[in-house]
């Protein structure tokens, strides 16, 4: 902790953390009894979003204990290409039947050196972010790219967009612009600290009724 935190709130703050690792672990408990029950379902539309919202439900706490944790995984060494085939099911399931999701991998080879936990993390985030910002139905689309000593990876939607004035505050702690907006709380802010941290960088482009685009930059790893 940084010296301007005094003694007291350092207390309030491990106990905030004991407490929401307690919590976590209820959270848990009943999602999974909530996901052994909707198995049991008979398919239909309303199993399949059922499936995705707890499905969605429980990346909450890994997302908490994420923030708990003093330390996270060591970076290594990610063919990003790979990572994206290998993970794009899991994503394709929190979409919902709805939604069209695409992943194109078009960096061939490319590595990147981050903590995959929190690269799943930080993508997870996007994707929810994402469709969010579809009402009814429309399209989600990762790809990735390489660009010279730079390995590009974008998360794209043809949602609602935001103006200039969210934009601006995208990426602040706990912002949001609404139930129905874009701005995720922690999410978007745990994200750019993620890429950041990884030596790279991230931008976003959108505009009302004409989607978003987020644009994650890491370096290559030759």
């Amino acid at each position: 902790m940084g010296a301007n935190v005094s003694a007291e709130q350092q207390e309030k703050l491990l106990l905030l953390g004991l407490q929401t690792a307690h919590l976590i672990h209820d959270w848990n408990n009943l999602l999974t009894l909530l996901q052994a029950q909707s198995a049991e379902l008979p398919p239909s539309e309303a199993a399949l979003n059922l499936a995705a919202s707890l499905h969605e439900a429980a990346a909450v706490p890994r997302q908490l204990l994420g923030y708990l944790q003093s330390k996270n995984s060591p970076p290594s060494v990610v063919v990003l290409d790979e990572w994206l085939r290998f993970v794009r099911s899991d994503f394709r399931q929190l979409i919902g039947p709805r939604m069209r999701f695409l992943v194109h991998d078009g960096a061939p080879g490319a590595a990147i050196r981050v903590d995959p936990h929190q690269l799943r993390n930080a993508v997870l985030n996007l994707v929810l972010n994402a469709r969010a910002a579809i009402s009814e139905s429309g399209r989600i689309v990762v790809e990735s790219a390489a660009d010279g000593s730079t390995v590009v990876l974008r998360v794209r939607d043809d949602g609602r967009g935001m103006d200039e004035a969210v934009r601006g505050r995208l990426f602040e702690p706990f912002f949001s612009a609404g139930t129905d907006s874009q701005g995720t709380g922690l999410g978007l802010s745990s994200v750019k600290v993620f890429v950041e941290a990884s030596a790279g960088s991230v931008s976003v482009e959108s505009a009302p009724a004409q989607g978003t685009t987020f644009t994650l930059r890491f370096p290559l790893v030759r």
